[in-house]
């Protein structure tokens, strides 16, 4: 069976952590961790591809954030703000037209 497009697995990875979750959400490097680990992915360009999406899907009001902090320099580079998301009434809902859940 072929993958999911990228963009759909990162919101249902999203979406399992947002519904009927006590600790609501996932941190972004979280995401890229599961998403490049899935898709056999490695290296700054996969990273940073992951991370756009996310930017995108944020922008379309598919997710937002609910917390963020800086990076110690563990996961994208010292300084650099991390995000945790959670899925929108929206996203979930373009979520169910399109199928994804």
């Amino acid at each position: 069976m072929p993958k999911i497009h990228i963009k759909g697995r990162i919101l249902q990875i999203v979406y399992e952590n947002t519904i009927g979750n006590i600790h609501k959400g996932i941190w972004d490097y979280e995401i890229v961790r599961q998403i490049l680990e899935e898709y056999k992915l490695d290296g700054a360009y996969a990273m940073g591809n992951v991370r756009v999406t996310l930017t995108d899907l944020f922008s379309g009001a598919l997710i937002e954030t609910v917390d963020e902090k800086l990076d110690e320099g563990e996961h994208f580079g010292k300084g650099k703000i991390l995000f945790k998301f959670v899925l929108t009434r929206f996203g979930e809902q373009r979520m169910l037209d399109t199928g994804i859940i």
